[in-house]
């Protein structure tokens, strides 16, 4: 008789321990992750930024020329990364683009746009998976009739990028010149 209260002791433990108590914690994401279902048919998308960015900086280079720079992310266009251990992870790196207005006078003298299909060469490679990362004039260089610029293209979660001076002058013509890459 003591066997059966030992037995019927240890099933009721038994019983009690195994309800599911740490599964009703978990969120539907943490289950879903553990199983092997998420890998095969759940699709994650990620944008880098995730919302629309502009950001305009106004320098002023003497009493009549200032040079407007406005950076800013296309709401269309982007350069996917997929997830090296699990293809349906997708990062979506939005595509940037740079306006350069100059004014001499309050008067504009001229505006142009910078993006990478301004600077694409033979390596198409590079200039598929690149991203514009920067751009920033450069004050000290920069004088009343020309104007110096920088900025780097980089290829998301990678160390690959090339950097670019480009100098206009009044009328707006550009000269880029490649300064480093890796």
């Amino acid at each position: 008789m003591k066997y059966y209260i030992f037995i019927l002791t240890l099933s009721t433990v038994i019983m009690t321990s195994c309800d599911g108590r740490n599964r009703a914690l978990e969120s539907n994401t943490e289950r879903l992750s553990r199983s092997d279902f998420s890998n095969t048919i759940t699709e994650v998308i990620k944008f880098v930024p995730e919302d629309y960015l502009k950001r305009v900086t106004d320098t002023i280079i003497d009493a009549n020329t200032n040079v407007k720079v406005s950076y800013y992310s296309s709401s269309n266009e982007s350069v996917i990364v997929s997830n090296k251990n699990n293809p349906n992870i997708k990062t979506h790196y939005r595509e940037f683009e740079s306006q350069i207005e100059v004014f001499k006078n309050d008067k504009l003298l001229f505006t142009n746009v910078i993006n990478k299909n301004s600077f694409k060469t033979n390596e198409q490679s590079f200039w598929e998976s690149a991203v514009l990362q920067y751009v920033w004039l450069d004050d000290f260089e920069s004088t009343n009739n020309n104007y110096k610029l920088y900025c780097s293209f980089q290829i998301p979660e990678s160390k690959n990028y090339k950097m670019y001076s480009i100098h206009f002058d009044n009328t707006g013509k550009r000269t880029i010149e490649l300064i480093e890459t890796s």
